[in-house]
This record gives C-alpha cells, sequence and structure tokens, in this order.
C-alpha cells in the first residue's frame, strides 16, 4: 500500500518523486530507511518514510534462512491531478 498523500501537501500544492532504500531485518522489520531522493517536499519525504518504517515484510532469505537485506531505490510519485 502506498504512503497516503499528506491533506496539508495537497493543499499547499506540493508534488514530486521520493526514492528510498529500505533496510528489512531478519524478522521482517524495517531497521532503517535512506532517503535517497528528495521529493523537493519534507512533507511527503517524511510521509513515505513514516510509512514504510511500519510496513512489515517477508524477509530474504539465504540458504532458507531468514537474513537482513536492502533494497535499493523504492520510489513513490505523489502527484495532484486535475
Amino acid at each position: 500500500m502506498p504512503p497516503p498523500y499528506p491533506t496539508m501537501a495537497r493543499r499547499m500544492g506540493d508534488q514530486g518523486e521520493v526514492r528510498l532504500d529500505v533496510h528489512v531485518g531478519a524478522d521482517g522489520r524495517v531497521t532503517e530507511v535512506r532517503l535517497r531522493q528528495s521529493s523537493g517536499s519534507t512533507l511527503l519525504d517524511r510521509t513515505a518514510i513514516d510509512t514504510v518504517r511500519k510496513w512489515r515484510f517477508k524477509p530474504a532469505t539465504v540458504d532458507g534462512q531468514p537474513v537482513a537485506e536492502w533494497y535499493h531505490d523504492w520510489r513513490w510519485v505523489f502527484r495532484l491531478e486535475g
């Protein structure tokens, strides 16, 4: 599920693309999120980071054992329609 479009950012006309690097631990929890590219809006960037931090994943595995892994360059576009 993508990050929600913040109401205040929508009112202010903020839009843009956020790119993140996400580290998922062996337990499937997000352990670190790094902003790779800002949307130009602190509010949009923060919303994307805060949303991803709450997600839970099926962890990567090596030889059937869960391991921590970085996932690079995740992209979300916040675009005002109309």
